[in-house]
């Protein structure tokens, strides 16, 4: 069901694209190392594409899975974006300039502007309410 595409859009060159995965990697963890900057091209952008042909992300009635995307090895600190969350598709634009760190801005499709609430639960999530006006 998911399927994912890095592209370069300064030079429509896509970086790493994949159509889906195989059933046996269920439940499991699978690292995708892409190289996608050099010096010598200076400032890049990117566009990061995670669709899910079942509309349904990867978390949560189907499992709990989440995807990240870091610049570097996984284990250099904190992704530069992340999610599991989704309907059909999520796309980020990811900037990665000469002079300073890679930064990551979440593009919001079919023209949805929403907002976003991380809650972390005590031992009483029955006494906590929300409210948006």
């Amino acid at each position: 069901e998911i399927s994912m595409k890095l592209e370069n859009i300064l030079d429509d060159t896509v970086l790493f694209e994949t159509s889906s995965y195989d059933k046996s990697l269920a439940g499991q963890t699978k690292y995708e190392r892409i190289p996608i900057y050099s010096k010598e091209r200076g400032d890049q952008t990117y566009c990061f594409t995670i669709e899910d042909s079942y509309g349904d992300g990867l978390c949560c009635s189907q499992g709990d899975g989440s995807y990240e995307l870091h610049i570097g090895d996984v284990l250099e600190g904190q992704p530069l974006l992340s999610g599991s969350i989704f309907n059909q598709k999520e796309v980020w634009l990811i900037e990665v300039p000469s002079s300073s760190s890679p930064t990551a801005t979440f593009q919001p499709q079919d023209d949805d502007i929403y907002a976003t609430v991380e809650i972390q639960f005590d031992q009483y999530p029955e006494e906590i309410s929300m409210k948006l006006e």
